[in-house]
């Protein structure tokens, strides 16, 4: 008997609320009731005949039937899924939040996670695209055993957007022993995906759809690719450590293989955003890699919204030593072949306290200088858009504050 009523279940899929145990067709029943009474009730009152004080009753009676059941079953079927008490704080949070903005955001490590971090807060319409090419630390070693793209990157990403509070701990989680040392849960959560899925692209969805984000995290390229640089003394070298370790003036960074595929996810996004952002992040191994598939420049080139590029604060020692804003700005023109229509740049003094800590790791803050932008007539959006403490970081609350006032 039961595997004929599972058969029908399958060929009707709208039957499988009857499915037994579900707590649903008792509370069914109670608002069908309600409806009978309710239209028992609601006769007398048509003319010609005057109503009577059982028809009044019966009215009352059946509407708080109606009512009731239908409350009962929304909260059975949404107790599955949460605590009661969460239930109208998450839906209107979710209603509110897809109405904003939709924002497509590139780049990678923690400047991009940090910017999720705020727009998360103001819409679900997020796209993350972010960059594959990193080939230190466990996402070294994971690349070199598995031939993926880099996954770090990509986790820091989906942690940020994640609806859960306590996930960005639990993907963050580094094991400290054993064969797993130096491995995070969530790098060998996305690998685990790959492999049964067997493609990276579906493994991506797959998270994105677990993981119950503000928005989506998508990769450049699912394709394993490397960054190849080359330098103004001629050299070339491949890989982001090796770039790191050469150091020295930077003429141009490229992927190879050239990929040929993109999720179309991503450029789907791109087509219907309201912004685009670039940054911040490392200009050479995190900016620029993101959008480097043809495909993608393509498609930035042909968007309509309006693009805008966030200056990091400080130099990276082996990346853009004496880099001032405008040079930032300028190599993003010249690998994306679109200028970015505004420049977020921060330029508020920073405490000597912090300045004397990074001065000790070879990294000084990003001069600034507004002439050269007026002459290319670019748009520059000056302030304060660190976050108070000891590091010299972007604050996620002012500079999503200062991105979602020009959408």
């Amino acid at each position: 008997m039961w595997k004929r009523s599972e058969g029908l279940f399958r060929r009707f899929p709208a039957l499988r609320w009857l499915y037994p145990g579900m707590r649903v067709k008792r509370y069914a029943l109670l608002a069908g009731l309600g409806v009978l009474l309710l239209a028992l009730g609601l006769a007398p009152f048509l003319p010609p005949p005057p109503p009577g004080p059982w028809a009044l009753a019966l009215t009352l009676l059946g509407l708080l039937l109606l009512v009731g059941g239908i409350r009962a079953m929304n909260r059975s079927m949404l107790s599955a899924l949460m605590e009661p008490g969460e239930v109208p704080e998450r839906v209107y949070v979710r209603r509110r939040l897809e109405g904003g903005p939709k924002v497509v955001a590139f780049g990678g490590g923690t400047g991009l996670s940090r910017v999720l971090r705020g727009l998360k807060e103001h819409t679900a319409g997020t796209t993350a695209i972010v960059a594959v090419t990193d080939d230190g630390g466990s996402t070294g070693r994971l690349r070199l055993t598995f031939g993926l793209p880099a996954v770090g990157d990509l986790v820091d990403c989906l942690a940020a957007l994640s609806d859960h509070p306590g996930l960005a701990q639990l993907l963050a989680h580094r094991f400290d022993r054993g064969e797993l040392e130096g491995h995070t849960f969530g790098n060998l959560f996305l690998v685990t995906l790959n492999q049964v899925s067997g493609d990276f692209a579906e493994a991506i969805r797959q998270a994105n759809a677990i993981l119950n984000l503000r928005g989506q995290v998508l990769p450049a390229t699912p394709e394993a690719v490397r960054l190849k640089a080359r330098f103004q003394d001629g050299e070339e070298v491949e890989g982001e450590v090796a770039l790191r370790r050469k150091g020295g003036r930077i003429r141009e960074v490229l992927l190879v293989p050239e990929p040929k595929e993109v999720m179309p996810e991503a450029l789907k996004a791109i087509r219907e955003a309201d912004l685009l952002v670039l940054g911040p992040g490392s200009l050479y191994t995190s900016v620029i890699p993101s959008f480097l598939p043809g495909p993608l420049r393509e498609a930035l080139g042909k968007a309509r919204a309006p693009l805008v590029y966030v200056v990091n604060l400080m130099t990276e020692p082996g990346e853009t030593e004496g880099y001032t804003a405008y040079d930032h700005y300028k190599a993003i023109a010249h690998h994306l072949g679109r200028r970015p229509e505004v420049v977020l740049v921060h330029t508020a003094p920073i405490p000597e306290g912090v300045l004397a800590r990074y001065r000790a790791e070879g990294r000084f803050p990003v001069a600034f200088d507004p002439r050269p932008f007026a002459i290319d007539g670019v748009r520059v959006v000056e302030g304060d858009f660190r976050e108070e403490g000891l590091l010299a970081q972007h604050d996620p609350g002012k500079v999503v504050a200062a991105l979602l006032k020009l959408v």
